[in-house]
């Protein structure tokens, strides 16, 4: 995947979220389907290949699956890796979101992902954390439930979306034994427990994921942030969300010079 991952709440939701507003203070609008097919164009041409996603994300989903059908996915569906979640789907009319790790509820997300998507297969599949990261990942039933969707090829590698350092360790010690495992934390390379946690995943093979590295949109010095954290040599992609396909050829530039990685160092495949 590449080193630099395009992610899409911006596509699909604009309340509840951390994100600035407009100079009225109001959320900004939604991209038109224009320019989003500007900013996906302009992920072909700097080489992105990762897209992030989420049933968290409002409509997102659908409108990837719509945008990237008709423009035939823009060079085919195998340059990408598609990355989505489960265990939130947020309620636009209620503007809140509802959890469901239960096997049941994570299966139907990911099918009804699939349906979305209008894809076969989900690349990465993540559990989207609540925050109770070590409970979810040994009591919900939620990653027998992805392992079992592995076995029945709908997704190709699965993990979770943490909260908290714990929940990070907690899910190195539970994804080990998976055959293609990620984790998408918060990342901070100033912290050695980080740099350290980082350094396990890799070990044991699992993908590190690199979420809200800019703050949610309010990080002073963008260009340093991204630059600090693909320097790792533990972290496979950092994932920015964009609407302005300028802001991420700017963030590209930032992020140049790393190469992206299929996964991590140890046993995973």
């Amino acid at each position: 995947m590449s080193v630099l991952g395009l992610g899409t709440v911006k596509l699909g939701r604009n309340v509840g979220v951390k994100y600035p507003t407009g100079a009225d203070g109001r959320p900004v609008p939604l991209p038109s389907d224009e320019q989003a097919v500007a900013v996906l164009s302009a992920a072909v041409d700097l080489g992105v290949t990762l897209i992030d996603t989420a049933p968290a994300y409002g409509k997102s989903e659908s409108r990837l699956g719509e945008l990237m059908t008709e423009n035939r996915w823009f060079g085919g569906r195998d340059r990408w890796v598609v990355c989505t979640k489960a265990g939130e789907e947020f309620d636009s009319e209620r503007a809140m979101s509802r959890f469901d790790f239960s096997a049941e509820g994570v299966t139907a997300s990911v099918e009804r992902s699939l349906r979305r998507l209008r894809i076969d297969t989900i690349d990465v599949v993540l559990l989207h954390s609540d925050g109770r990261d070590e409970w979810i990942l040994r009591e919900s039933g939620g990653v027998d439930a992805l392992e079992r969707l592995c076995l029945r090829g709908l997704v190709r590698a699965i993990g979770i979306s943490v909260k908290s350092p714990a929940g990070w360790r907690a899910a190195n010690q539970r994804l080990a034994s998976t055959k293609a495992g990620a984790v998408m934390v918060e990342f901070d390379p100033a912290l050695d427990e980080h740099r350290a946690l980082a350094a396990e995943s890799w070990a044991l093979g699992l993908g590190v994921l690199v979420k809200k590295g800019l703050a949610s949109g309010h990080a002073p010095n963008p260009a340093a942030s991204i630059r600090g954290i693909v320097a790792e040599e533990h972290v496979s992609s950092l994932i920015v969300g964009t609407t302005n396909a300028q802001h991420l050829v700017l963030n590209a530039k930032s992020a140049a010079g790393r190469r992206g990685r299929k996964r991590g160092g140890g046993g995973g495949s």
